[in-house]
């Protein structure tokens, strides 16, 4: 998880398992549940690592 830390604060985008696309910003990583971004609107939204598939920034860098 330090990988994920090291981003909060910057944009990302997280594409789900089921392959719908979130962009926003890295608010916060909990290590055995999942990661909480806030999107465009200033939303919190939470995804748990299961619906996870990939994690990018907005430089094309995977870091999940």
């Amino acid at each position: 998880m330090p990988r994920l830390r090291r981003h909060v604060g910057n944009a990302v985008i997280i594409r789900g398992r089921d392959g719908r696309i979130h962009r926003g910003r890295l608010a916060g990583v909990d290590p055995p549940r999942g990661i909480i971004i806030i999107d465009g609107f200033g939303r919190r939204r939470f995804f748990s690592f299961f619906f996870i598939a990939a994690v990018f920034t907005f430089g094309g860098i995977r870091i999940f």
